[in-house]
This record gives structure tokens, C-alpha cells and sequence, in this order.
């Protein structure tokens, strides 16, 4: 392969590749094929790049080039390779989301073939985001720019390349600001009670099995069996409707769950006083098997959502706060009863890999490393057990 260079006018320069011949699709006779590319600075500028433009296309790594900017590439690419089925739908909304509100603002405007680490360390720099919500928006930003790369489009990654990425804090001093201990979860389930059956039911599931919140707002009642007192973790809610849109729970592992007799008599209590809802609004419940769906108290159309799902943020924002408040105990995150049901498991003994499959984690270091603050007091425990057994 061969390049040349001419003058275009002071300051600028073409640089032109020969490529060979190839076939014309219409005639079929030979014909010439050149890439050319503009320069602007020196002529050792461009014989600078003209060299840099050989050593690619004689590696195959040549790229054509282009005026697309980030934006126009992150939206390309959200919904050619995250837009489902390649992708689970939260995941694709979640993607879309960060691209709108954030990455296109901030970056969009920039070639794409362009953009320099530095760019990209001055967004992170500048933001007032938490370090685990820039660790997200780094991995959208890498996972794009790397379709871009083994498209053809850049010749590198340079999210790989960016000095100060975000990075993900050392251990996690969100589980500790957002765990009751027994004690504030006894008093929480003492005022929840007060609130009606169904969450009554709804909350002392959420601490009896760790499930999150998208996770208890799916549940079927084809998932429960009250006889034997297990509870089978199978799906999440992924947006309330009618019908509402489910999707398989995180991790996509399915997991079942034996329940305390506390639990199960709550969920016969609300099953009855659903069924009773039920019948006497034949006319207005939209039945989606749900078991826990709005009922009279969370309606506010008259009757025209009756039967669909919970809002969930309504849930973690607006009630559950209140409830904590009342029951004199510190506010905590609504996935704070997760941590809780982890952490005293935990404390009782349980064994690591029970309380892994309880919460659904995929690999057990993922649950080692979120509660490890409960380890220190478990090695204590099985010291002190041990010693009993040698030194008795």
C-alpha cells in the first residue's frame, strides 16, 4: 500500500491512500480505490499521520472516517445492543436513562473519533455524583466505545485509558448506615402490623427472606405454597401496568425460600382479606395473581388500578419512612431490610452459603464482602465454641 500528500492550501494537506483495485458492482472491471484524509498543520504533521494511516491499514486496523459525535453513537448503540432481547428491558431503561439525562449533555457533542481520556476524567471530576453512580456511567461509556472499536469506527477504547476513573469504594459502609438490629426491626414489625394485612404480610416477608423490593412486587401467588411454607423467588416486577411486565430476578437465579410460621400465618390473613376484595369488586379488580397488589388504600382513581401492582416507590419513599418514624427507630433505605435480614441471619449462626442462597447472590464472596462486618463477631463465636469443646 501506498500514500501520497498534497497541499490543499496553507496549513492543510490531503493525504491520499492508495488501496488497490478492486472489482467495479457494475461493471465488474477493475477499478481504483482511495481513501483520502485532511490534515491540518505541517507537513511533518501529515507525514507524521500519513505513516500512522500505512502502519493501520497494513494491521487491518484502518478506520474510515466519520463526523458521528458520542451522542449520536450512545443512541445508536443503546438500541441496537442493549434494546431487548440483547439486553434485560430494566437494563436497556437503565442505559437509556444515564445516556439522556447525563452522558449526551456532557459528552454528546464530541466526535466520537475525537474524544480523549481526558474528556472523560474531566466529566467524572466535575460531577457531584456518587462514585458507585460513576462507576455505572464508566461502564456504559466502555461498554459503547468498545462496540466502536471492534466495529471499525475508533482504533481505540480510550475509556480504558482515563487516569481517576471512579472506583468502587473500600468495603460497604452503606450496610452498616442501613441495618436495624433486632430489636428496631421487632418495633418496625410491631407498628407495620397496624397498617392492614396486606402489608403487615409484605413487610415481614421482606425481612423474613431478604427478597428486594422489585422481587416481593412480582410475586405470584402460584409462587407460594402456604402448606409447606416456602416461597419461590422466580421473578421481579419490571414495570407496574396493565398487564404488568415482568422479568427474571437478578442474576437470573431462582431461588426458594422457607419461611417462618410468622410469615405464613401473615400471608393466610391477607390471602383471605384479598379474596374478600376480590369478590366484592368483581366489576373493578383487575386480577393479575398478584400477592400484593393495590387494594382500596392505595387506589386513587376509584377502583380503576385496583388489582394492579404496588407502586414501589411509593413504598420506599412515603410509607416505609413514615412507619420508621413512628415506630421510634432510625431511617433506613427500603433495601436496608435486606442488609437487616442478612446481618441477623448471620449473627445467629447461620452458615454463609444458606444466607448466599437466601438473598440470591450469585457467588458467595459477593455476600462475604457486603456483610463482612458481621465475620469479625462470627470467628469470635466459633472461637469461644471451640475452646468449650477442648477446654472443657
Amino acid at each position: 500500500m501506498r500514500g501520497s500528500i498534497r497541499t490543499r492550501y496553507k496549513g492543510s494537506w490531503n493525504i491520499i491512500l492508495d488501496m488497490g483495485y478492486r472489482p467495479d458492482p457494475e461493471t465488474g472491471k477493475p477499478k481504483r480505490i482511495q481513501k483520502w484524509y485532511t490534515v491540518r498543520g505541517t507537513k511533518r504533521d501529515a507525514e507524521k499521520k500519513l505513516a500512522e494511516l500505512l502502519h493501520q491499514a497494513n494491521r487491518n486496523e484502518l478506520v474510515e472516517p466519520t463526523k458521528m459525535t458520542v451522542g449520536t453513537w450512545l443512541e445508536t448503540w443503546v438500541e441496537t445492543a442493549i434494546k431487548p432481547p440483547n439486553k434485560r428491558l430494566r437494563s436497556y431503561e437503565t442505559y437509556k436513562s444515564v445516556i439522556e439525562r447525563h452522558l449526551k449533555p456532557a459528552l454528546g457533542s464530541l466526535r466520537l473519533q475525537q474524544v480523549q481520556p481526558t474528556d472523560l476524567q474531566r466529566y467524572y471530576t466535575a460531577s457531584t455524583l456518587a462514585p458507585t453512580t460513576l462507576r455505572q456511567h464508566h461502564a456504559i461509556v466502555h461498554s459503547a466505545l468498545k462496540a466502536a472499536q471492534m466495529q471499525g469506527m475508533v482504533t481505540r477504547n480510550v475509556a480504558t485509558l482515563v487516569i481517576g476513573k471512579p472506583r468502587q469504594q473500600e468495603g460497604h459502609p452503606d450496610v452498616l448506615a442501613h441495618c436495624w438490629t433486632a430489636d428496631e426491626a421487632q418495633r418496625f414489625l410491631s407498628v407495620a402490623t397496624g397498617t392492614g394485612p396486606q402489608m403487615a404480610a409484605f413487610y415481614q416477608l421482606a425481612l423474613d427472606t431478604g427478597a428486594r423490593k422489585a422481587e416481593l412486587c412480582g410475586l405470584l401467588w402460584q409462587d407460594v405454597d402456604l402448606d409447606a411454607g416456602q416461597v419461590g423467588i422466580v421473578r421481579q416486577l419490571i414495570k407496574p401496568g396493565a398487564p404488568p411486565r415482568f422479568g427474571p430476578p437478578k442474576n437470573g437465579n431462582p431461588r426458594t425460600i422457607t419461611l417462618m410460621p410468622k410469615t405464613v400465618e401473615l400471608l393466610h390473613t391477607h390471602k383471605a382479606r384479598q379474596a374478600e376484595t376480590k369478590l366484592a369488586n368483581r366489576r373493578l379488580y383487575q386480577d393479575f395473581g398478584l400477592v400484593f397488589a393495590k387494594d382500596w388504600w392505595g387506589v386513587r382513581t376509584h377502583g380503576a388500578t385496583l388489582g394492579h401492582p404496588l407502586q414501589s416507590n411509593a413504598i420506599g419513599q412515603g410509607e416505609f419512612k413514615r412507619l420508621s418514624a413512628q415506630a421510634g427507630i432510625k431511617a433506613i433505605k427500603f433495601h436496608g431490610l435486606r442488609h437487616t435480614c442478612a446481618t441477623l441471619l448471620l449473627q445467629a449462626g447461620v452458615p454463609v452459603h444458606v444466607v448466599q442462597e437466601r438473598l440470591g447472590h450469585k457467588r458467595i464472596e459477593v455476600t462475604l464482602g457486603i456483610y463482612a462486618h458481621v465475620l469479625p463477631a462470627m470467628q469470635q463465636d466459633a472461637a469461644s465454641k471451640l475452646a468449650a469443646l477442648l477446654h472443657a
